[in-house]
């Protein structure tokens, strides 16, 4: 999985990735040098829980991607299957040309079947 996402991490524009449980536990992750683990996979799995939270209501349990823009750049997370794939990128990067890779990646993560933590 970690050389998963270092191939996506090799993306212009892409910070680092990681893989988590939608409770946040880290499965693996490659993050550049200025990003904390803990921190990222908090916040990734806080918008997981808010994104749930507004489907349910509406019998929509599921969702493939969220992007969040920020001031300081972007949180694409994508669902993997039995992980949700989480990317950070530079904020003036364009997500369209990126969702490819990031697509592909989060295929190759579903293919690699149950996680085990």
């Amino acid at each position: 999985m970690r050389r998963v996402l270092k191939q996506l991490n090799d993306v212009v524009g892409v910070k680092g990735s990681l893989a988590i449980t939608w409770d946040g536990m880290v499965v693996a992750s490659h993050l550049g040098r200025n990003l904390e683990e803990e921190f990222v996979a908090a916040m990734a799995s806080a918008a997981l829980h808010s994104m749930r939270r507004a489907l349910a209501p509406h019998a929509l349990h599921t969702f493939n991607r969220l992007t969040l823009v920020a001031s300081h750049g972007k949180l694409v997370l994508a669902d993997a299957g039995p992980a949700y794939l989480v990317v950070v990128m530079d904020r003036n990067v364009e997500v369209g040309p990126v969702q490819i890779e990031i697509e592909s990646a989060a295929m190759r993560i579903r293919q690699l079947g149950e996680i085990r933590i």
